[in-house]
């Protein structure tokens, strides 16, 4: 087996620097990239996780909606009751003071 030893000058060195340190700052580069989208993939995780509690406490809260649905039918005959109570009370008070 032959290994070839050949001589570097100092502008290959030079340049050899020059890219190794273009690489160090990339890698850098990307590791601060990284740790922004960890950071920013957590903010939206945590927004995900507050939406769902409140999308729990909504279907909560609206379990009960369909009962409203015959609120306003019922509500009309309580008002027409009132209003023949109301009649007959002032029918018969009127009769009453006519005595």
């Amino acid at each position: 087996m032959t290994v070839l030893l050949t001589t570097v000058s100092e502008d290959e060195k030079v340049f050899w620097y020059i890219a190794l340190g273009m690489g160090l700052v990339v890698i850098l580069v990307v590791i601060v990239l990284l740790a922004l989208l960890v950071s920013l993939v957590k903010d939206i995780d945590d927004g995900v996780f507050r939406l769902w509690d409140v999308t729990k406490l909504l279907a909560i809260n609206t379990t009960g909606m369909y009962q409203l649905a015959g609120t306003a039918s019922v509500l009309r005959a309580l008002r027409e009751e009132c209003l023949r109570q109301d009649k007959m009370l002032t029918e018969r008070n009127g009769m009453a003071a006519q005595r």
